[in-house]
């Protein structure tokens, strides 16, 4: 008796986890990078001067510095010299965004202080004639939900 009720519960929970496996997922987390947890919307400014230095910088999200690694420029402007941060690699790759030492950025963004130095967490820059946009207008990265592909865990299958 005991045997058929164990397998009658493991059963009906195999029935329940199934199909809550295969569903859709909607894709919109925010991940671990630089979301509206510092980028603020109050802070916003547009800051022009030239860049001095491209840095790979660590994810500053929940992940304490772990996850993807961020691209930033050292921007030299008349107020002084501090880190963009613009977003992962892969993104400004995928978006054939090109800055090099010594090119004119304008960077619209938020300011904000990282290990008491200022910072701009950047929702656009511009650089010649490319514009690349980083952000929506609450800080939200554009690249939340890409580059992720089918998932095997829960919300991210391929549905039925």
């Amino acid at each position: 008796m005991n045997k058929i009720m164990g397998l009658m519960v493991m059963l009906t929970a195999l029935a329940l986890v199934g199909p809550a496996l295969a569903q859709s997922g909607a894709g919109g987390g925010m991940g671990r990078g630089m979301g509206p947890m510092l980028y603020n919307p109050q802070t916003v400014a547009t800051l022009k001067g030239s860049v001095e230095k491209l840095e790979d910088l660590p994810s500053m999200g929940r992940g304490g510095g772990q996850g993807m690694q961020y691209r930033g420029v050292l921007l030299k402007t008349d107020q002084g010299s501090l880190m963009v941060h613009l977003g992962p690699g892969w993104y400004l790759d995928e978006k054939k965004f090109a800055v090099k030492v010594g090119d004119t950025m304008e960077a619209t963004g938020s300011q904000v202080t990282l290990n008491n130095q200022p910072a701009l967490i950047a929702r656009e820059v511009k650089v010649k004639d490319t514009t690349l946009k980083l952000r929506d207008d609450q800080g939200l990265p554009l690249w939340r939900g890409m580059g992720r592909g089918p998932g095997g865990g829960p919300g991210k299958g391929p549905g039925l």
